[in-house]
């Protein structure tokens, strides 16, 4: 085999990894795919329930193991259609803290969040980019 051939080979496999649906394709072939890292069938298009989570929260810390729990829950519960889950955001990652109320046990602040909230897409190359 030539290298030109060794090329087609591997972009071929890289395509065929990418999950392209094309107009011959519908739901029912996703189910079929799997996951590149643990190989368990996917449980959504791009989405596998094992090995996702654990890519996103990877090295981080709330500080408080009750929060982490909580924000890593909605991670885990998350599909890849519907990415809403819940960040930690570090007090360092907002400007213009204002606080707008008091009351009871707590106050209130406003803030602007610097980089605002993360979007989280899996790239060709099976990596989760922040």
């Amino acid at each position: 085999m030539n290298k030109g051939n060794e090329a087609q080979i591997s972009i071929e496999s890289e395509f065929n990894n990418l999950n392209i649906l094309d107009k011959d394709s519908n739901s029912m072939n996703i189910g079929h795919k799997n996951c590149s890292y643990c190989n368990k069938s996917l449980t959504e298009e791009l989405w596998c329930k094992e090995c996702d989570p654990f890519m996103i929260i990877e090295g981080w810390s709330s500080g408080n193991n009750e929060i982490d729990k909580l924000i890593k829950d909605t991670i885990y519960d998350a599909r890849y259609k519907n990415r809403k889950f819940l960040e930690w955001v570090p007090f360092d990652k907002f400007k213009n803290i204002n606080q707008i109320g008091e009351g009871g046990f707590s106050k209130v602040y406003s803030a602007t969040w610097i980089d605002g909230p993360k979007i989280i897409y899996k790239h060709f190359n099976k990596r989760w980019e922040k």
